[in-house]
């Protein structure tokens, strides 16, 4: 009983010494976090004047304003202290080193289009801009492009020859992390892959700013292999990259079948879920439901090459259009996909801020067929699936870090909500999303999502990036750019899943 009554009038005076000790502990990393801050001040202005010849500031006005503005006004709140301007490999070199010497955080904008926002920062950072380093030099049946180009420029300088480029779906997205992420493409199902397949060469800045590497499969194979699909700004920065050109067809054609029913959407989709894997290659059927509109409206968009439209054409008969728009030629291929990006309203730099969430799938089940014919799409909402596939496939799930080579289609949810600080309609998108994603994954049929699709909200997102290609990028992350060390580094970076400060 004595020692019964002593235990209990001990244990508050251990759990208080507990506590005690916890609060001591949070008073002192709330006191070395303030610290923490107020060094990344000092070493954020430092940094400002050494690399000032480069740098554009927020006294600056209009020019800052464009500097540092993004495809997501989600983020367009973090505003980095500057934004440097490198002018060539030196200037990055440069920038990567000062970062590291003043301790202050960085990251890299190429075109700006993370959906995650991870080409900003906020005041205790600053941003390398890629945009002045943007030369495209063709070689025969090869072009090497830097990374500050956008898709649009590199369009342009091929289609003066006869071949094409493997690349962005929009003209106005940087190669930069576009083709670190694997890179889907409207050529990819028929002429060659994902646009990281036809990389012969990368040219990298380390993470440090003190070296200039080359990767291929002979030079650095470990980095040549993880820069093909393990997204970026996680290794190093990105100065070009070599890639190999496909044949060009006369001319590219794109019909577009709609159907405004709930039965005739039904009918589509089970008809593209049955012929997925029957589908010649040379077709690439992007699907998208529309709540833009106002009216629920499911279209096929069909892409193929001039040479490939008999054995197409059979196909698209099989899926009971309602409505077949008359077939568009484009013999430019820059033209083409200038107009084909237009198709949904997209624009270069969003106004209002966006939600993208969403996983690659290798079927179309009947249940989601069902599911999305019947499904109530919000008005600010887009559902879309672009094709994939065909020699994406070709590729072992291993050979590059783009492990989701089973994929037929990519499928996302895009929601737009007209003001940021409107937090019901940004929760209401986000909700509606996560919904949409939910009811792909009990399916079954989902194989990861695609890592140029960032979404902070994603869960398990590692895994879902990586797949089974995870613990090998790690390895090459912490040779190339560790964990802790240096200045480049970002929320969902490699290897930062099983890092965290407890308090």
């Amino acid at each position: 009983m004595f020692v019964a009554f002593l235990h209990c009038i001990s244990a508050p005076r251990i759990i208080t010494m507990r506590l005690l000790g916890l609060t001591v502990k949070f008073a002192s990393q709330c006191r070395t976090r303030m610290a923490r801050g107020l060094s990344q001040a000092s070493g954020v202005q430092s940094a400002l004047v050494r690399l000032r010849d480069l740098a554009v500031t927020p006294d600056q006005t209009d020019a800052y304003a464009q500097a540092v503005k993004i495809y997501n006004p989600a983020y367009s709140y973090e505003h980095p202290a500057f934004v440097a301007f490198p002018n060539d490999v030196e200037d990055v070199k440069r920038c990567l080193r000062v970062a590291n010497e003043t301790g202050t955080p960085v990251v890299i904008k190429s075109g700006g289009h993370s959906f995650g926002g991870y080409s900003t920062t906020d005041s205790n950072g600053f941003v390398i801009s890629m945009k002045c380093l943007n030369s495209v030099t063709l070689n025969g049946d090869s072009v090497t492009v830097q990374s500050g180009t956008c898709w649009g420029d590199v369009y342009s300088a091929v289609d003066k020859t006869g071949y094409v480029v493997i690349g962005g779906c929009v003209p106005a997205v940087g190669i930069g992390g576009y083709i670190q992420g694997g890179g889907y493409s409207l050529l990819s199902r028929g002429h060659g892959g994902l646009a990281c397949d036809r990389a012969e060469a990368f040219t990298m800045v380390t993470a440090d700013g003190n070296a200039v590497v080359r990767a291929t499969n002979d030079e650095n194979p470990d980095l040549f292999w993880a820069l093909r699909g393990g997204g970026g700004g996680n290794f190093g920065v990105l100065i070009d990259v070599k890639l190999r050109l496909a044949p060009k067809p006369n001319y590219f054609v794109w019909s577009r079948l709609t159907y405004d029913t709930v039965e005739d959407t039904e009918k589509a989709l089970i008809a593209v879920g049955k012929s997925l894997q029957s589908f010649p290659k040379e077709l690439n059927l992007d699907i998208a439901l529309h709540g833009f509109s106002g009216r629920k409206l499911l279209t096929l968009d069909a892409v193929y090459a001039d040479h490939h439209e008999e054995n197409v054409r059979e196909a698209l008969d099989s899926l009971h259009p309602t409505v077949i728009s008359p077939p568009k030629k484009y013999s430019s291929f820059f033209d083409f996909v200038t107009e084909y990006s237009k198709r949904h309203g997209f624009v270069h730099y969003e106004v209002e801020p966006v939600y993208v969430k969403g996983t690659m799938i290798d079927s179309l089940p009947l249940y989601l067929a069902r599911y999305f014919a019947e499904l109530e799409i919000p008005d600010e909402c887009l559902l879309e699936f672009v094709h994939m596939g065909g020699d994406i496939m070709a590729v072992r799930p291993d050979e590059t870090a783009f492990s989701a080579r089973s994929a037929q289609y990519s499928f996302y949810t895009y929601g737009r909500y007209a003001n940021k600080s409107d937090t019901s309609k940004r929760d209401e998108v986000i909700s509606f999303a996560s919904s949409t994603y939910n009811a792909v994954r009990q399916t079954g049929c989902a194989v990861g999502s695609y890592v140029n699709y960032t979404d902070r909200f994603l869960n398990n997102w590692a895994t879902e990036y990586y797949g089974e290609n995870y613990p090998r990028l790690r390895q090459v992350k912490e040779k190339w750019n560790p964990i802790g060390r240096g200045s480049l580094h970002f929320e969902q970076e490699i290897g930062s899943d099983s890092s965290f400060e407890s308090i």
